[in-house]
């Protein structure tokens, strides 16, 4: 046979390997493809959380500037009466601060139940100038009413009684005091619309606009004195009688004072 005649090969002797090659790429494809993914999935992508700014209403206790602490003779009234505490339990509401300048009033309505040192979520404040604040002791007529709050325990536990008006213990102020040398218990009780404390707090503060604590401290020592005298030994028990209710309503207008911590 002539090398004319000899059959041209072709160019590729094995076509099969060519089909292998390209069978391959897709999954070369995939392959890389599912790394990229996995590769996505194992970084950690920082999570960022909004900072909020929120104002917290702080409630203490004190007697002339001694911390209230339960049960212990550590006090004395005006009247020269060596007394404790066993429970204080009341209500605040309608927190007006008294803005100054360009800052209008602020009102922090309530009702707050207090039974002890407390604090609640007041949420955002705006920045502002205030001269000072005024407050209720108790709860606003609107609301104080048989069945004006949500039924809860402590809400039950503050009812007045119906036959007196009805609505809810304004507050509940027990403990015990020396009567010559005789341990004597006292319940200072006050409700009734015409008995509702109207409290002033003079004291000028400014809210930053960031995160801090309104603070309102109670001096009890305040319900003793000014305007009047409260003698426990001749009103020990003040629920019903308008004389001394009348007395505590008064000698409250005073007991508060307001301060903000950031």
């Amino acid at each position: 046979m002539n090398a004319s005649d000899r059959p041209i090969p072709p160019d590729n002797p094995h076509p099969m390997n060519r089909y292998q090659h390209l069978s391959q790429v897709p999954l070369l494809v995939f392959v890389f493809l599912l790394s990229a993914c996995h590769k996505e999935e194992v970084e950690d992508v920082p999570l960022v959380v909004p900072h909020v700014e929120s104002v917290t209403l702080g409630i203490e206790h004190h007697m002339d500037g001694v911390d209230l602490a339960n049960d212990t003779l550590l006090y004395y009234t005006v009247a020269g009466h060596n007394y404790s505490v066993s429970r204080l339990q009341y209500y605040l509401s309608e927190i007006v601060l008294q803005g100054t300048g360009s800052t209008p009033n602020d009102t922090i309505h309530g009702p707050y139940y207090v039974d002890g040192n407390r604090s609640f979520a007041l949420g955002i404040m705006t920045a502002g100038t205030y001269s000072g604040a005024t407050l209720l002791l108790g709860l606003p007529p609107s609301i104080n009413l048989t069945g004006g709050l949500p039924n809860t325990l402590e809400n039950l536990n503050m009812a007045w009684p119906d036959p007196m008006g009805g609505g809810y213990h304004f507050i509940k102020f027990e403990g015990h005091f020396m009567n010559a040398d005789i341990p004597t218990g006292f319940a200072m009780h006050v409700g009734g619309n015409a008995y509702l404390p109207h409290a002033e707090l003079d004291q000028p503060l400014i809210l930053d606009g960031r995160s801090g604590t309104l603070v309102i401290r109670f001096n009890l020592n305040e319900l003793f004195r000014t305007p009047h005298t409260y003698d426990l030994a001749t009103g020990n028990y003040s629920m019903g009688s308008m004389a001394l209710m009348g007395q505590l309503r008064d000698n409250a207008a005073d007991a508060f004072t307001i301060e903000y911590r950031p």
